[in-house]
């Protein structure tokens, strides 16, 4: 202990800076935490599926939804979600799966939705973990 200190004392700028430094992580994976959406993994997303009939929309592009995507789900490409506001507003009583290539473009929409009041879940890893889990698809 006393050699940590030592350190410290002589070498206070590197101290100081991995400090600093780890108050900023810190302080950003709260941000991340509070901001996030409720990531779930493969078998919650099955589970809320289902039963909790939970309604699963894919923000993929329409080609991508096609070549392979989760029985029952519905294409809705995120850049046309705000346009089809009345086809999802239907399931505004269900959970909502949302669904893109990894898993990470989906925070806008999941925004978009919560404030409109929806209960929103990203898949953890998207269609791509999907597919890396082996789970089935339907290909149009």
């Amino acid at each position: 202990m006393q050699d940590i200190l030592v350190f410290m004392q002589q070498h206070w700028q590197l101290s100081t800076g991995l400090i600093i430094a780890l108050v900023l992580l810190f302080i950003l994976e709260l941000i991340r935490q509070k901001a996030g959406h409720a990531k779930i993994t493969n078998v919650r997303a099955t589970h809320l599926i289902n039963h909790e009939n939970a309604q699963v929309l894919d923000l993929r592009p329409t080609d991508a939804f096609t070549s392979g995507h989760i029985a029952g789900a519905i294409s809705t490409p995120a850049s046309e979600l705000e346009k089809s506001t009345k086809t999802v507003s239907k399931f505004k009583a269900q959970p909502l799966v949302l669904i893109t290539a990894t898993g990470m473009e989906a925070q806008k929409a999941a925004t978009t939705l919560e404030q409109n009041g929806f209960t929103v879940y990203i898949l953890s890893g998207g269609i791509r973990g999907w597919k890396t889990d082996q789970l089935p698809l339907i290909k149009k």
